[in-house]
């Protein structure tokens, strides 16, 4: 049963089809043997062998010298804006990204830092006009403190959209021309990766620092990667300490799966990019709602609900009474995101229950 709180539904008991977000996904059944296998020993001084293996594995995938285990995506911003923006200074981030809306303003919060933000394209790129200006403005004959920039890839509120390994490198560029260090924040790099047909290491390997998700598309039950260079990682650990993260006593366990995961899981990702696209396409047809078919480019779908006669909180009601779950996220946009644990049965059950959606409010499906 779905229940609607606040801004968003809610479920007392798992839908028939979860397309609300991929943490829902569960860990493979070989994840789950390596977690029962672990050899563990203490993490926090290097003891654990599968820890160990796990972040010297994310290094060298990510280009980067160095990487630390997190327990998720966002203990790795608040540790990177820990070690790039000293309090006082001015971090630039993309208008719409998850840094700003969901993580509760901890670039303030711990760091003293300020966010700007600066509205980019609809992929979730900034013009590199823009980034410049913001680095070069000056009032009273001063240039702002700017320490950090940070950049999101996939862009989650943009549908999953990708920042190529060419755009990458040119604002990282441009930014240390002007002292800045750049931070990219992929949550979903693997699907970035997947779904430009190039490596994780040409996307992380030119940003001074990178967090890469595992507990995403990978199906990971727990776990982000941390990567940069030496003295940054050491210097997060001070700092993952002092936030209460480090003590991951059993780290182990979820470093097993995170191994199994970049055996097994990335390529499958192109699986989850097929069906969003049958499932965009399909829904791009409808009467009442939009897709920009440019921005499906990986796992994710955003959806307008404007002249649908809906609210997305609404639509999204609507949908869980015919027992699919999706995530409203803006007034009038919702997303459907597939997973590990959505086949193509999952996705005719979709459309053909957002078709039925769409006839109850006076549109005919299509």
């Amino acid at each position: 049963m779905a229940i609607e709180k606040r801004e968003s539904v809610y479920w007392d008991r798992p839908p028939a089809v979860d397309l609300r977000w991929e943490v829902s996904a569960h860990p493979t059944e070989e994840m789950w043997s390596a977690m029962q296998a672990a050899k563990l020993g203490m993490a926090d001084v290097g003891e654990d062998p599968q820890v160990r293996e796990l972040e010297a594995l994310a290094a060298d995938l990510s280009g980067q010298e160095a990487a630390l285990l997190v327990p998720t995506t966002t203990v790795g911003t608040v540790l990177a804006v820990l070690g790039y923006a000293p309090r006082g200074s001015i971090v630039l981030m993309e208008d719409r990204c998850h840094i700003h809306w969901v993580e509760q303003g901890h670039v303030s919060a711990f760091a003293g830092a300020t966010p700007q933000l600066i509205r980019g394209d609809k992929f979730g790129a900034i013009a590199l006009d823009d980034i410049e200006g913001a680095l070069t403005r000056k009032y009273y004959g001063r240039r702002q403190p700017v320490s950090l920039l940070c950049l999101e890839n996939t862009h989650n509120i943009c549908g999953g959209t990708i920042l190529t390994a060419t755009y990458t490198a040119e604002v990282v560029e441009l930014c240390h021309q002007y002292g800045v260090t750049v931070f990219v924040d992929g949550a979903r790099l693997f699907n970035a990766a997947v779904g430009s047909g190039v490596s994780v290491q040409e996307l992380a390997s030119p940003a001074d620092v990178v967090v890469i998700g595992l507990s995403k598309g990978l199906a990971v039950p727990f776990g982000s990667l941390l990567c940069g260079t030496r003295d940054f990682v050491e210097q997060a650990k001070v700092d993952y300490r002092r936030i209460g993260a480090l003590s991951m006593h059993r780290a182990g366990i979820y470093a097993a799966a995170g191994l199994v995961a970049l055996r097994t899981m990335v390529e499958r990702l192109a699986e989850d990019h097929a069906r969003a696209r049958r499932l965009a396409e399909a829904v791009a047809d409808m009467d009442g709602l939009k897709v920009d078919l440019e921005t499906v480019q990986t796992n994710l779908v955003r959806v307008e609900t404007d002249q649908s006669g809906y609210s997305a909180v609404e639509f999204a009601s609507a949908l869980a009474a015919e027992g699919i779950a999706v995530h409203a996220f803006e007034e009038q946009a919702f997303k459907f995101a597939v997973h590990v644990d959505i086949d193509d049965a999952d996705i005719d059950a979709t459309i053909d229950a957002t078709k039925r959606v769409v006839h109850a409010a006076g549109r005919p499906p299509s």
